[in-house]
C-alpha cells in the first residue's frame, strides 16, 4: 500500500473501507488512495497528505480518496475527493491547482485557492463556504459559480443549477444546519483553524458579510459624502455638489429598496432551488432559495 497521507487525529466512530473490509481508524494510521473514509454521528477525522493538503472529515461523512503523486511524492499529479454526504473542511497543499478536484452526488468543484468548508446533504444538494481562496462550483445541468470573497456560501438545487441563499436568514440556517466547523472548531486540531468569525451569523465578532445589492447603495451614499478637498471651490460649486448628491442619494434608495425586495420573493421548496436572477444587481446566474425546516434533518436550507 502506497501512503498518501496520515491520519492526525481521530473521535471514536470512524473507519477506512479498504478492499471491501472495514477497519477502524487510529492516530498515526496511513492512508492509501481508494481509501473510503467514513465516520457515524460522533465520529471526526483529521487527515495530511504528503503535499501537505488537510481534510477534516465531520460526523456522519462518507468520502472516497482518488489521488496519485508525482515522482517523489511530495505533489500530487491528480487529487480527486468524492464527498458523498456530510460536511468537510479541504485546505489545499502544495500542489497544482489544476491537480485538485472535489466531486459529490450533484456538483464539481474546482479548488483556486485555499480554503473552504462543505456539506452534502443529498444527491441532490451539495453546498459549499468559501474562507480564504477562489473555488468554482459546477452544477449537473453546467451552471457554474466562482466564489471568492470571503463567506460567500453557493449551492446545487435539484434541477442541477448552482445559486446562492436568497437572503440573511436562510444563509444564517444553512450555517446552523450544515456547517459544524463554522459554528465551532474547538475540535479541530490548530493547523486546521481559520479565522472564519465573519461566517458565523449572530455570534460573529467581525462584521457580517451582506449581499452585495444590500451594500452597493450604502457605499454610493458614502462616496457621495466625502468633504471636499479643494479649499478654492466656490459655492456655486458646492451648491451644485450638494444637488448631485441629493439625486444620487435617492437614486441609491430606490435601488435598494427594488433590491430588497426582488431577494425576498426568489420561490422556495423544500430542499434549495434555482430561479433566474433577473435584473439583480448581484450580476448573473440563478439564485438559490428554500423554505426553512429542520435542515438537520432534510435536505433544504
Amino acid at each position: 500500500m502506497a501512503s498518501i497521507g496520515k491520519v492526525l487525529s481521530v473521535r471514536q466512530g470512524a473507519d477506512v473501507i479498504r478492499g471491501g473490509k472495514k477497519i477502524r481508524l487510529r492516530e498515526g494510521m496511513d492512508v492509501a488512495s481508494g481509501d473510503t473514509i467514513a465516520t457515524n454521528k460522533s465520529g471526526l477525522v483529521q487527515l495530511v497528505f504528503v503535499d501537505q493538503t488537510k481534510i477534516a472529515v465531520g460526523p456522519n461523512a462518507q468520502m472516497i480518496l482518488d489521488v496519485s503523486m508525482l515522482r517523489g511524492n511530495r505533489k500530487a499529479k491528480r487529487f480527486t475527493v468524492q464527498a458523498l454526504g456530510g460536511s468537510f473542511r479541504f485546505i489545499s497543499g502544495k500542489s497544482r491547482k489544476r491537480a485538485y478536484s472535489i466531486k459529490t452526488p450533484s456538483a464539481t468543484m474546482a479548488v483556486r485557492g485555499t480554503t473552504f468548508d462543505m456539506w452534502i446533504t443529498s444527491g441532490d444538494q451539495s453546498a459549499m463556504l468559501v474562507i480564504e481562496g477562489t473555488v468554482q462550483m459546477c452544477g449537473r445541468r453546467g451552471s457554474c459559480r466562482s466564489a471568492s470573497r470571503q463567506c460567500s456560501l453557493f449551492a446545487t438545487s435539484p434541477a442541477g443549477q448552482v445559486g446562492r441563499p436568497a437572503d440573511q436568514a436562510q444563509y444564517d440556517r444553512a450555517l446552523q444546519g450544515g456547517f459544524p466547523f463554522i459554528k465551532s472548531q474547538k475540535d479541530l486540531l490548530p493547523t486546521f483553524q481559520v479565522r472564519a468569525e465573519g461566517c458565523s451569523g449572530r455570534l460573529a465578532r467581525a462584521p457580517r458579510i451582506e449581499p452585495e445589492q444590500a451594500e452597493r447603495p450604502d457605499r454610493r451614499r458614502a462616496e457621495g459624502a466625502q468633504p471636499d478637498a479643494r479649499p478654492e471651490a466656490s459655492e456655486r460649486n458646492r451648491n451644485e455638489r450638494s444637488a448631485s448628491q441629493g439625486r444620487a442619494s435617492a437614486s441609491a434608495e430606490s435601488r435598494s429598496g427594488a433590491s430588497s425586495r426582488s431577494g425576498v420573493s426568489a420561490s422556495g421548496g423544500v430542499s434549495a432551488s434555482a430561479s433566474p436572477s433577473g435584473g439583480n444587481s448581484g450580476g448573473s446566474g440563478p439564485r438559490a432559495s428554500a423554505t426553512a425546516g429542520n435542515a438537520s434533518a432534510t435536505a433544504g436550507w
